[in-house]
């Protein structure tokens, strides 16, 4: 338990400053281009690691490449869609929805194994959507004449990562026995890699995307090596650790302190909340949480 709790205290750190972290990013960056540099690195490194601890990717025993090649697929088009999310709308924003992945975890349970979701998991539902509305609203800009909502399209991009996630959490755990995590979870990026590598460079041959104007300085170099290693090696890494000892609901239950580590790193990039995305946060978190609580007493 402990081994669980320090993994997923770590992944909430990394993964809270995802969101500020690519949004700096993506000023020099387009979305698709920078996930491909951020997979070729990850994927080279989990290399090396596997190497090292178990002898290098295929290891013993058979791969079930199928299963792998449908996980890294989940892992790509995540990958893509956040990344893009991230682009089109205030990192704040997307934060704040993405605090919703314990419900949707229930959900995709719910059609993995034929399971209703629990009665306290079907009463945050509309708690949760509430919230984020809140959060994507803006008060002064109605006052002053002008829309209360700005609907920026990358609000839909991560409605489709709230679900995408725990899919590929929950069929990580089902389809890979006796695989050690960190295996596991290198096929998944191993897989996942050259198919955005792919879509980068159909992309890149049309003109849609393009590649930095200029070289990273020492800051950028810094920001994107956080994303790749960190984020997506460490984070991921334990993540699946944590969900394999103690099941991805409960798990989940760390991820509420996601909005509010992503609030504090947006705020040293200067980008100030407003109060209406605080009190959404506080509207998704408390549903939230109040749901897995009641799961965990129940299994108790």
């Amino acid at each position: 338990m402990l081994v669980a709790n320090l993994s997923l205290f770590l992944t909430v750190i990394a993964w809270g400053s995802t969101a500020p972290i690519l949004n700096e990013l993506l000023k020099e960056w387009d979305p698709i281009t920078l996930v491909a540099a951020r997979f070729m690195l990850t994927t080279a490194v989990f290399a090396v690691w596997l190497r090292i601890a178990e002898g290098g990717f295929l290891g013993r025993g058979k791969i079930p490449w199928r299963q792998v090649l449908i996980l890294g697929g989940i892992l790509a088009l995540f990958s893509a869609f956040l990344t893009i999310a991230i682009r089109l709308s205030n990192p704040i924003t997307i934060a704040v929805i993405g605090a919703a992945g314990p419900v949707s975890a229930s959900l995709i349970n719910r059609f993995l194994t034929g399971q209703n979701p629990p009665n306290a998991v079907l009463t945050a539902i509309p708690v949760v959507v509430i919230g984020g509305i809140i959060a994507d609203a803006d008060i002064a800009a109605l006052m002053k004449g002008g829309d209360a909502f700005h609907f920026e399209g990358g609000e839909i991009f991560m409605v489709v990562c709230v679900f995408l996630w725990p899919l590929y959490s929950t069929l990580m755990q089902r389809w890979f026995n006796g695989m050690s995590q960190l295996r596991r979870t290198a096929l998944s990026f191993a897989a996942a890699t050259p198919m955005i590598m792919f879509v980068a460079a159909i992309l890149l041959a049309l003109g849609l995307e393009a590649l930095p104007a200029r070289m990273p300085d020492a800051r950028g170099w810094g920001l994107f090596l956080w994303t790749s290693l960190a984020t997506s090696i460490l984070g991921t890494f334990l993540w699946n650790v944590s969900v394999g000892r103690i099941g991805v609901v409960i798990a989940t239950m760390f991820l509420n302190l996601i909005p509010a580590v992503a609030i504090v790193i947006a705020m040293m990039f200067g980008i100030e909340p407003r109060m209406e995305q605080l009190i959404g946060c506080a509207l998704v978190v408390a549903a939230v949480a109040q749901a897995q609580i009641r799961l965990y007493l129940s299994k108790r």
